[in-house]
């Protein structure tokens, strides 16, 4: 056991009446690495790695604070320090896979064959970057229904930076003339991810790259000028 909770104890103690109070930012692991503290970046790695596997082991169900801090090896004090659910541990453990995962087919514009970008972005930020962390992300929508707190870190962690990033990637299609100009972003992106979370979520099915291309051919269809 990492003896973590004594510095955070002790940051907290130590802290005047105008500052946080407990550690409730991660800037303080930087605060405690830089002042000599025992607090480690691996600790949250294993935290993380933890929550992770266990949701794809057994989904959220079966994932607790308990079960998280005996096979990450840390107490609990610390977990909750940093997380007020095990719903908000997956979540974190999952957003930063996805941000590590991200390809580079963002920062590309659309080249002049449109259809294989689309599916190659839809490919990527679907199939690849999710991939067989695919149920973790359904159990988490719904957990998010009846979890106000967790509805909104899953829209600020997941969904709206990806609805930004691709959002971008339209309007540069659309300068390009590969998408009609009056259609609104925010329609493109229910059109082709609307397929996909209706498949996870409802309809269930493969989840590969012969649906990608199945969900880019018919976004097409109703996308290209007319």
């Amino acid at each position: 056991m990492l003896d973590i909770e004594a510095d955070i104890e002790r940051h907290s103690r130590t802290s005047g009446p105008g500052d946080r109070g407990p550690v409730d930012d991660r800037a303080v692991v930087v605060q405690l690495i830089a002042h000599g503290g025992t607090f480690r970046v691996e600790s949250t790695t294993r935290i993380l790695d933890a929550a992770l596997a266990m949701a794809a082991e057994g989904g959220l169900a079966k994932v607790s604070i308990e079960g998280i801090a005996e096979r990450a090896g840390v107490g609990k004090r610390t977990i909750y320090r940093w997380w007020p659910s095990k719903g908000a541990v997956v979540l974190d453990a999952l957003a930063q896979r996805v941000e590590g995962q991200q390809s580079k087919s963002f920062e590309a514009p659309p080249d002049a064959d449109f259809p294989a970008a689309l599916r190659e972005l839809i490919t990527d930020t679907w199939v690849h970057a999710v991939g067989d962390q695919l149920p973790v992300l359904s159990w988490l929508v719904g957990e998010a229904q009846h979890d106000p707190d967790l509805a909104a870190e899953l829209r600020r962690r997941l969904i709206d930076p990806a609805r930004a990033r691709v959002a971008t990637w339209i309007r540069r299609a659309q300068d390009q003339g590969h998408i009609a100009p009056d259609i609104d972003p925010s329609r493109v992106i229910e059109l082709v991810y609307g397929q996909l979370y209706y498949r996870l979520l409802i309809s269930p099915g493969p989840h590969d790259a012969s649906f990608a291309d199945d969900v880019a051919d018919l976004a097409l269809r109703g996308l290209r000028p007319r």
